[in-house]
């Protein structure tokens, strides 16, 4: 009997304690004799060829194994990594491949990354995992507790942070030149999710002979196959497979906000969603078309222990028909055009954060453009930090393994970080209601 998330989830036992780790040394008990790290990689296709060419060009690698439920793309990959061993189900490949390696990624859709997360921890091995790290609430403290436990090197693919605009927001961000923190926006206006995506019901048709489907499903509720209704690449909308807009443009943007103003394990206290009025069954089908969601934080250093809210808003600004029907509120303040107007970066992006402070404004553009502030009293913008060269994320997480030292997303608050956006999807399936939030204890408020 094939493992799967809901068999593996169900046996799992968390960690009593959550223990902060920083870094630890080098890999050493089932590294290749050549001081190559040995690694197996769960996912191929799509972003998971990226993560697969990414960890593939590090000079210290060895693909060890491979794994995919859809036999055309682990055959792209066995092509370029002839001598890897082939597999079709990620915990079957965790157990024959033993010792054999000393580390994973997990590129899959959302509601499989905790099965396979926790499996490759509870083993030993080290673990690069994409955003997300799981589809449901209860899963961010055992993924955390277990990678503290097994002292496990770990990133989370947020892979944009080890570029220069990411890394000159957070030195921004840690300048404290904008002041006292008094709110943030994070903001994806380019239609992630648009209306021509969400019909139901959907056509059945043959599973293809090169898709193992069942194994894709991984415990997720059974449905028939649909073609390019989920894979490849259309499960983000879907309830029981994706974590929404949110979960996936969210993280991306919260991301240099969270390193740069040292949020660490901080959690929310409090979130609030608006989501359109979708009909049935829709509503109960796909995640939301657009959102505005509300967290109120408890305070941090940066806002001297006050409280601030950071609001998401998602709607689309792309389509015209779309545009043109979209209340306000899923954009945007419409003064935050003058505000980009002022600044080096120009017009307001599709995608990026504002970051308000007593003294000014931090601009942040999701891409590879530089941030900039607006000082309030009109002084000049200040000029960009020199953030000089870093390995990629995928290179990062490599060295660590190999040489010891940390992570720029490790688990240990990368795994709040996706906690917070899960309270934003738990919040927009109850649009309109407060939802209180124990960050400390990882529980809602009764």
């Amino acid at each position: 009997m094939k493992t799967t998330r809901r068999s593996f989830l169900a046996s799992a036992t968390a960690a009593a304690g959550l223990v902060p780790f920083a870094g630890f040394p080098a890999v050493v008990s089932r590294r290749s004799p050549n001081s190559m790290l040995s690694h197996a990689c769960v996912g191929t296709g799509n972003m998971a060829f990226g993560d697969f060419s990414g960890l593939r060009s590090h000079s210290r690698i060895h693909i060890t194994a491979l794994c995919d439920v859809d036999a055309n793309y682990l055959a792209r990959a066995k092509k370029l990594c002839p001598d890897a061993r082939t597999y079709r189900n990620a915990h079957e490949m965790f157990e024959k491949e033993g010792n054999r390696i000393d580390s994973t990624n997990v590129s899959t859709p959302d509601h499989s990354h905790a099965g396979y997360i926790l499996d490759a921890l509870a083993r030993g091995l080290n673990v690069y995992a994409q955003k997300p790290l799981c589809h449901d609430l209860d899963q961010c403290r055992k993924i955390e507790s277990l990678a503290a436990e097994k002292k496990a090197v770990t990133q989370m693919g947020t892979q944009i942070a080890a570029w220069p605009c990411d890394r000159q927001t957070v030195a921004l961000l840690k300048s404290g030149l904008i002041g006292e923190l008094k709110r943030i926006w994070i903001f994806s206006n380019r239609g992630g999710q648009t209306t021509a995506d969400h019909t139901w019901p959907l056509a059945e048709a043959p599973v293809p002979k090169t898709l193992d489907w069942k194994t894709w499903l991984d415990g997720a509720p059974f449905r028939p196959y649909v073609p390019k209704a989920y894979h490849p690449g259309s499960w983000r909308k879907w309830r029981d497979f994706g974590t929404s807009w949110l979960g996936d443009l969210g993280l991306h943007l919260l991301s240099p906000v969270w390193i740069g103003l040292g949020l660490g394990t901080t959690g929310p206290t409090s979130v609030i969603a608006e989501v359109p009025v979708e009909p049935e069954p829709q509503r109960t089908q796909f995640w939301p078309r657009m959102s505005h969601v509300t967290w109120e934080m408890p305070g941090c250093a940066a806002s001297s222990g006050k409280p601030f809210p950071i609001e998401w808003c998602d709607g689309n600004l792309v389509d015209p028909k779309v545009k043109a029907k979209t209340p306000a509120n899923y954009f945007p303040p419409a003064a935050f055009n003058e505000l980009f107007a002022k600044s080096a970066i120009g017009k307001q992006p599709l995608q990026g954060r504002v970051v308000e402070g007593t003294e000014g404004w931090l601009l942040s553009v999701h891409y590879d453009k530089p941030p900039a502030i607006v000082f309030k009293n009109g002084a000049a913008a200040p000029k960009l930090p020199n953030v000089g060269k870093a390995p990629s994320h995928w290179h990062e997480y490599i060295n660590a393994c190999l040489d010891g030292g940390t992570t720029t997303s490790s688990f240990s608050w990368a795994g709040r970080m996706s906690e917070m956006v899960l309270l934003g999807n738990a919040a927009m399936s109850m649009p309109g209601k407060r939802l209180a939030w124990d960050a400390a204890r990882g529980i809602k408020k009764q």
